[in-house]
C-alpha cells in the first residue's frame, strides 16, 4: 500500500503547484486528478507576476510556446462613450498570455510528476479515519491512510465543503461563447464593458485564429437578454443576439475562513475565488500554492504556524479583491442606482 505524507486531490494549476511545491520539499505527495476539463470563463489569461511560479517550476518555456501575449486592455466603464486603454508595453514582467487551461493544468501535472509526485487518473474520495488522519479511497491500489489532505477541487470544495467555514461575497450568473472577430488578424487586447445589470469582456483565445471569447457577467438571480453592448457588438462578428453560448455557470465570490483545520487545507478555488473578471484567480492559485504548501507540510508535523500564516495571506488577498472591485464598480457611477451596482459596490466592506 502506498505510503504518503500527503494527498492533493484536484489536479488543476492549484493543486499540481501544491504538490510540487511539497516534493520539491521532500514530501511524499499523491496527486490525484479526476481528468475532467477545467472550467475556462474567459480563455484564460495568466497575470505576469505568476509565471515566476512557471518558471520554478521549469516549465514557463513550454507555456510561453503555446500561448498567445495579451498586449492591451480596453475599458468602457466610467463612461459609456469612452473607451480607456491601458498598454502591457511597460510592464517588467511582460504582457498577460492567453492560454490553453488544459495545456497549461497538463504542463504543470508533469512538472508534478518529475519532482516526484505520483499522479493518479482518479476521483478521489477522502474521509476520516482514526487518530485524526484520512482514507482516500478511489486510488489505483486501494485506500491510502494519510495525514494530511488538501482541497483543490475548486469552487466545489468538494473535500472542505461542511469541514471549512466559507465567507461569502457574491454570486454572479456566467455565459460563454466563442465568436468571430469582426476583422480580420491578430486581436491581443481585451475589452470590458459595464451594463446596467453587469459586464461583458471580451479576449482572444489561445489558438491562432479569428474567435474570440466572449463572457457576459450578471447577478446569479437574474438572465439578462444574450444582446451585447455597442463596443463589444462592434468587435464581433456578431452584432445580433448572439447564438447558444458554449457555457454558461453560476460562479461564488468568497472564501474558505479560515482555509485549513487540523489535516486539511484548502487551495486555489476552495480557498479563495474571486470575481470572473480578471487573470486573478489563476494568478492567486499559482501564487499561494507554496504557503499552501508549506501550510500543509506544517500540519504533516503537528505545528500550525504556517497553515495560520496561509490564513492569512488567503484573508488578506480576498480583502484586497473586494477594495478593487469596489473602487472599479463604484466608478461606474452613472449605473449607480442599479440594484447589480449598488450590491457590489458595498458588498464585502467589512471583510
Amino acid at each position: 500500500m502506498t505510503v504518503a505524507d500527503l494527498v492533493v486531490v484536484g489536479g488543476g494549476p492549484a493543486g499540481a503547484a501544491v504538490a510540487w511545491e511539497a516534493a520539491a520539499a521532500g514530501a511524499r505527495v499523491v496527486l490525484a486528478h479526476d481528468g475532467r476539463a477545467p472550467w475556462q470563463p474567459v480563455g484564460q489569461q495568466l497575470a505576469p507576476a505568476a509565471r515566476a511560479v512557471l518558471r520554478r517550476m521549469g516549465v514557463d518555456g513550454r507555456a510561453a510556446a503555446l500561448a498567445r501575449p495579451v498586449h492591451g486592455a480596453r475599458s468602457v466603464w466610467a463612461d459609456p462613450s469612452a473607451v480607456d486603454e491601458a498598454s502591457m508595453l511597460f510592464n517588467p514582467y511582460g504582457p498577460p498570455w492567453a492560454v490553453d487551461r488544459r495545456v497549461l493544468d497538463g504542463l504543470l501535472r508533469m512538472a508534478a510528476r518529475e519532482a516526484g509526485v505520483r499522479v493518479v487518473r482518479a476521483r478521489a474520495r477522502a474521509e476520516r479515519a482514526g487518530g485524526g488522519g484520512w482514507r482516500v479511497a478511489g486510488l489505483d491500489d486501494g485506500p491510502v491512510p494519510v495525514p494530511v489532505v488538501v482541497d483543490s477541487t475548486g469552487a466545489s470544495s468538494a473535500v472542505s465543503r461542511g469541514r471549512l467555514a466559507r465567507r461569502r461575497a457574491d454570486r454572479l450568473r456566467c455565459t460563454v461563447w466563442r465568436i468571430p472577430a469582426a476583422e480580420a488578424g491578430p486581436q491581443p487586447w481585451s475589452l470590458v464593458e459595464a451594463v446596467p445589470y453587469g459586464w461583458w469582456y471580451t479576449a482572444p483565445g489561445p489558438a491562432p485564429g479569428g474567435d474570440l471569447t466572449v463572457l457576459q457577467v450578471q447577478g446569479a438571480g437574474g438572465r439578462a437578454p444574450c444582446v451585447p453592448p455597442p463596443h463589444t457588438a462592434a468587435r464581433l462578428r456578431c452584432p445580433g443576439p448572439l447564438p447558444r453560448p458554449a457555457a454558461e455557470r453560476v460562479a461564488t465570490v468568497g472564501r474558505a475562513a479560515p482555509p485549513w483545520a487540523p489535516g486539511l487545507v484548502a487551495a486555489g478555488d476552495a480557498a479563495l475565488s474571486v470575481d470572473p473578471l480578471s487573470s486573478s484567480g489563476l494568478r492567486h492559485a499559482l501564487e499561494l500554492a507554496r504557503p499552501a504548501a508549506h501550510a500543509a507540510l506544517g500540519l504533516v508535523d503537528g505545528d500550525e504556524a504556517a497553515a495560520a500564516g496561509y490564513a492569512e495571506l488567503v484573508a488578506g488577498a480576498f480583502a484586497r479583491h473586494l477594495a478593487e472591485r469596489r473602487a472599479h464598480h463604484t466608478a461606474a457611477a452613472h449605473y449607480g442606482r442599479e440594484p447589480f451596482w449598488r450590491h457590489r459596490s458595498t458588498t464585502g466592506a467589512g471583510d
